[in-house]
């Protein structure tokens, strides 16, 4: 029942409610101009109560409820590198919305405004717009905990849904090496890598030629290479950057076989055989039995790929180099140049659905269309 009262200037409500304990407790607030809006406003709790709602919950604030949706959903049930990614996101809501701002008073045009706000990036030591994945990622993490929070009554709307995510003007297109670029590459990578000198090589060359991401390539034992069938098994990862050993993939699609190349194979088969000698030489056993792990027992960071990627495209005259991870988005765009299926494409970099994949290289797909649409005519024309 609610209790209805002035105090000063302004009004106030205090609804008592039976706890799940058994015991009475009042939820209450001040500060309504009006008697009929402090009627109001407790008539909205004690509807929620009477709907099952727990009120204990119905003054929480926002960082208190993201804190417990994260221990509850969350903790311990992902990689570090994510783990890591909620404590960042908890860091930029803190300081934007406080430790005292409560939950169900945040509206949409707030959030839009913390949005906005965010992808500027004037928070950072030297200020730089955030891409549109990262903000993307934080509103979808956000969109779900207050999902949740709908589901205990909390709130009603979702206030992320229909967010503008502001388009970072300064991101650069996809990256990836000219045909003529990428065959230096590969011919260079394929013929002279050595364990002993250009291990690097062989990482290279994995990557330009199966369009794996750099903690698969990184996962795979020997046992994940089958000469036989020409197959290599992606179903694991290696957390280079943490180096607490093998993870899961990104996801179940990132659980495939990808078949491989002669001349990659022929590559692994040498560096099978030198490491082999090596191992034998130094008395070392892998427990892991890692495909890439060096002559000196380490596996490559991601940084130290990239150097010796950045002075091999230096000394093969490449005038636009790449990252590491550019070698997949060149594998794709090489595929497409060469009109292999999407859907393919798609199961071959492991994604979860040909939309990602489409939505990923919608301009190398719409210059391909343009090159179908013009043989399509010619085709007609010559009727």
């Amino acid at each position: 029942m609610a209790n209805i009262m002035k105090r000063g200037k302004s009004w106030q409500y205090r609804v008592s409610y039976i706890d799940k304990d058994g015991k009475r407790k009042y939820v209450s607030k001040s500060g309504f101009k009006t008697k009929r809006s402090a009627e109001n406003a407790s008539l909205e709790i004690e509807t929620k109560y009477a709907h099952g709602a727990t009120l204990d919950n119905s003054t929480i604030t926002f960082m208190d409820y993201w804190d417990r949706w994260i221990e509850l959903f969350k903790a311990g049930k992902h990689a570090e590198i994510t783990e890591k990614r909620y404590t960042i996101i908890r860091g930029q809501l803190m300081k934007y919305f406080g430790p005292l701002r409560e939950l169900k008073t945040i509206t949409k045009s707030d959030w839009q405004e913390f949005i906005n706000d965010f992808s500027t990036g004037k928070d950072r030591r030297i200020p730089k717009r955030r891409s549109k994945d990262t903000i993307s990622k934080l509103n979808g993490y956000v969109r779900s905990m207050v999902n949740n929070a709908i589901d205990d009554q909390i709130v009603y709307s979702n206030f992320t849904n229909g967010v503008s995510i502001p388009d970072d003007q300064t991101e650069s297109k996809i990256k990836y090496l000219e045909l003529n670029d990428f065959k230096k590459l590969i011919n260079t990578t394929t013929e002279f890598a050595n364990y002993s000198e250009h291990f690097p090589y062989y990482l290279i060359a994995t990557g330009a030629l199966t369009g794996a991401r750099y903690s698969e390539i990184l996962g795979l034992t020997w046992k994940d290479v089958d000469f036989k069938n020409k197959q290599i098994n992606i179903n694991k990862t290696w957390d280079y950057q943490f180096r607490s050993g093998f993870t899961k993939t990104k996801n179940k699609s990132s659980v495939r076989i990808i078949d491989v190349s002669d001349n990659l194979l022929i590559a692994l088969h040498r560096l099978k055989k030198e490491q082999s000698e090596v191992y034998l030489y130094q008395g070392y056993r892998d427990k892991y039995n890692l495909v890439f792990r060096n002559a000196r027992h380490e596996v490559p960071s991601n940084s130290s790929i990239n150097r010796s990627l950045k002075a091999l495209e230096k000394e093969l005259g490449i005038s636009d180099p790449i990252t590491f991870h550019g070698l997949r988005h060149t594998h794709v765009s090489f595929l497409i140049y060469k009109h292999i299926n999407i859907n393919y494409i798609s199961r071959r970099l492991g994604h979860s659905n040909v939309t990602m994949t489409q939505n990923v290289y919608t301009h190398l797909l719409k210059s391909l269309e343009d090159t179908e649409v013009k043989a399509t005519v010619d085709a007609l024309s010559a009727l």
